[in-house]
């Protein structure tokens, strides 16, 4: 089949289009029927740009960041120490005092190294030392919660759902029954097809299944030939996109599945139908697919004739489910209102308390504390980060370890045994337990020399 763009129907000139813009995503997937300047390029200048920009402190978050650029989005934060405000625009929690100059809100203090402050106030006197291990510091970050209402933000979910219905249905050129979708893409006019789930049980399901701060796309088709697609945005918001009415005859694939995790690892379904879904998922449950292994306190014990691991088969059940309440209710919201700002603010308080302990996080974690130069490490009993604690405490552990190479392997022992988790597991960080790992490190009069034996461990990790 010739290649179109599905845009417009241009056959010269595509390009490979980020189906979710490759700054909110570490796993890409792509659709190579867009043709670049027109309906790939500009679509960042019209409205993903200004996504991307009001999502930077979540991608940090999440060690999320573009692959052609070295350093994660930054955002602005407000950084209060001794009652004093600073205004910053940071990359990463650890940038705070990394060996820059600070001014404050109302101009009146600087913070930096003591010999630049010195040279800067080219009077000692004027000095005063400070203790960042010993202060509390507080810092705020405005949350643009409006970018999730806002016309761009359904613009670009209107894309991806577009654009990912028809990569997975090999459509190449512009069909009519997507004429609709597609104005409200390119041009922004039209009826939106953008609504909000807003049923808390759905959101605690999706949890439960997803790892944090995973995309999810679903896709099936409705009685009526109607093809919605629906899309958790880092598991934040929970979005419904209609992407067309009449689905064209050629769309074959109408009930599909995508999780794409922050560890750039997917999982994925691609079926016809439901129905076809449902009978995938039958056969693989069939009684004469398995056989007695023996009994066990009067239980008999089944395992499979064929000892390879059934893919996914935990999905289905979910999928069913989910696909049932999406096609039998319509209650969704079309704006934010008291019930979709609760479910917001809820899903927000679980990533920014919780932390995945993945290589990437690890590494990144270690690069920007335990960078060049950087003094020991003394924890601030003052200040409350949770996410950091638990990373420390991941570093403490490899530290403490015997083992003197890191590998995916012994990173799962280590953490299986230290945290009683896995490694690319999700930790729930609560006050307690952020008092009780600062504890344990704290007890140990050298663990600053363990910090850096761990970080210098994940430094060398090379594979």
């Amino acid at each position: 089949m010739e290649s179109k763009c599905i845009y417009c129907g241009k056959d010269h000139s595509l390009s490979e289009s980020d189906i979710i813009p490759d700054a909110l995503t570490n796993a890409r997937i792509l659709n190579r029927n867009v043709c670049g300047i027109e309906h790939n390029n500009r679509f960042s200048d019209m409205f993903e740009s200004k996504v991307i920009d009001a999502l930077a402190f979540i991608t940090n978050e999440l060690d999320i960041k573009s692959s052609k650029g070295k350093k994660y989005a930054s955002y602005d934060a407000v950084i209060t120490v001794e009652g004093t405000d600073y205004n910053l625009k940071l990359h990463g929690d650890n940038e705070i005092f990394n060996g820059r100059v600070i001014k404050s809100s109302d101009n009146t203090h600087l913070i930096s190294s003591y010999d630049k402050t010195v040279k800067i106030a080219k009077d000692e006197s004027k000095v005063h030392p400070l203790d960042i291990n010993a202060i509390e510091i507080e810092k705020k970050i405005k949350i643009n919660n409006e970018i999730f209402f806002d016309s761009a933000m359904h613009r670009m979910l209107s894309k991806i759902a577009f654009e990912w219905y028809c990569s997975k249905n090999n459509i190449s050129g512009y069909y009519n029954e997507f004429k609709d979708i597609v104005d409200f893409i390119t041009t922004g006019n039209g009826t939106n097809p953008v609504s909000i789930i807003q049923e808390e049980e759905i959101y605690k399901m999706i949890d439960q299944q997803v790892n944090l701060g995973s995309h999810t796309l679903l896709a099936f088709e409705k009685g009526d030939g109607e093809i919605d697609v629906v899309i958790s945005l880092f598991g934040l918001l929970i979005y419904r996109v209609v992407v067309t009415k009449n689905k064209p005859s050629i769309c074959n694939n109408n009930f599909l599945y995508v999780e794409l995790r922050t560890d750039s690892l997917r999982k994925e379904l691609v079926h016809h139908s439901i129905e076809e879904a449902q009978q995938k998922f039958v056969e693989m449950l069939a009684p004469e697919k398995f056989m007695k292994a023996g009994v066990v306190n009067g239980v008999s014990i089944m395992v499979p004739k064929v000892m390879e691991p059934v893919s996914n088969v935990d999905l289905y059940p979910l999928l069913f489910n989910l696909t049932k309440y999406f096609i039998s209710v319509g209650k969704d919201a079309i704006g934010p209102n008291a019930k979709v700002n609760a479910l917001f603010l809820n899903q927000l308080k679980n990533i920014t308390q919780s932390s995945t302990l993945q290589k990437k996080s690890i590494k990144r974690f270690v690069n920007e504390t335990f960078y060049e130069g950087h003094e020991k490490i003394r924890l601030n009993t003052q200040s409350s980060n949770k996410k950091a604690t638990v990373l420390f405490y991941s570093i403490y552990l490899i530290g403490m370890s015997e083992e003197e190479r890191l590998d995916d392997k012994i990173l799962q022992e280590i953490l299986n045994e230290g945290l009683s988790c896995s490694a690319n597991a999700e930790v729930v960080v609560d006050d307690e337990m952020e008092k009780n790992l600062k504890s344990i490190m704290m007890a140990d009069e050298g663990y600053s020399d363990v910090l850096e034996k761990g970080a210098a461990k994940v430094i060398n990790w090379q594979n």
